[in-house]
């Protein structure tokens, strides 16, 4: 409000979270949330917007292909006075989720306690095996306090300033070779890298981001893997970074 700003929440790896016992996507005028695969509900792809805001909603509605008078067959929109003449002026992109999306999806919302309780649980175990058998070579984030519920899907930790770029290659490969994709997310083709980003370049150069980057790692956390899977996922990062250390000569 003091800056007049417009807040639009990405929740695409949020749906549970809440902070100040908040939940995610409630705080701005409209939020995104994802059901591609490995996010917390599933529908192989897809997503939905969720706003209280009847403009927003009815422009939504016709990008997502609700032309001519389909905005009617949608269970949840605004007023027809809402959508003006948008069905003439704004372009329909067919964005409309599917019914078989939709009907996957569905079941799971019952069981989102279940499933964070679960993915909670896995995290502090893994967290917890990383830190003792390799603590000194990376560091795994902390939650700020105002966090009140945090959904884990992924394992994210930031490798030591010891890595340098070949050390950190030869880690990612490392793990790679042994059946466990990870992501860096300094790499040149990362989404999550601000130098990827075309679309709003920086200012001016970033290095202290760009650093913390080059060395900040993730790997997913699926749902539906055994328990006993993460010991594996715990032995090839804890492995990899210690193949990696002997090849350069440092002491683990």
């Amino acid at each position: 409000d003091k800056y007049d700003a417009i807040l639009l929440e990405d929740c695409a790896h949020s749906l549970g979270v809440r902070y100040k016992d908040q939940h995610s996507g409630h705080m701005g005028v409209a939020c995104a949330v994802s059901s591609q695969s490995y996010k917390m509900i599933n529908s192989g792809e897809g997503g939905f917007l969720l706003t209280d805001d009847p403009d927003i909603a009815a422009q939504t509605a016709v990008y997502a292909g609700a032309y001519e008078a389909l905005s009617g067959k949608h269970v949840t929109v605004p007023s027809k006075e809402e959508f003006k003449d948008y069905p003439t002026t704004i372009p329909n992109y067919s964005l409309r989720m599917s019914n078989l999306a939709a009907s996957v999806i569905r079941p799971q919302i019952k069981t989102l306690d279940e499933r964070i309780a679960k993915y909670n649980a896995r995290y502090v175990k893994l967290q917890e095996e990383l830190e003792s058998r390799v603590g000194d070579h990376l560091t795994i984030p902390k939650l700020t306090p105002e966090v009140t519920l945090m959904v884990h899907d992924s394992m994210q930790f930031n490798l030591d300033s010891k890595f340098n770029q070949e050390m950190i290659e030869q880690f990612l490969k490392e793990c790679g070779d042994h059946g466990l994709p990870v992501e860096l997310f300094g790499h040149k083709t990362n989404a999550r890298n601000f130098i990827n980003w075309g679309f709003a370049p920086a200012d001016v150069p970033l290095p202290k981001t760009a650093d913390m980057l080059s060395r900040a790692c993730d790997v997913r956390m699926p749902l539906m893997w055994d328990d006993e899977d993460f010991q594996d996922m715990a032995d090839v990062i804890v492995e990899s970074i210690e193949k990696v250390l002997e090849d350069a000569g440092v002491v683990a």
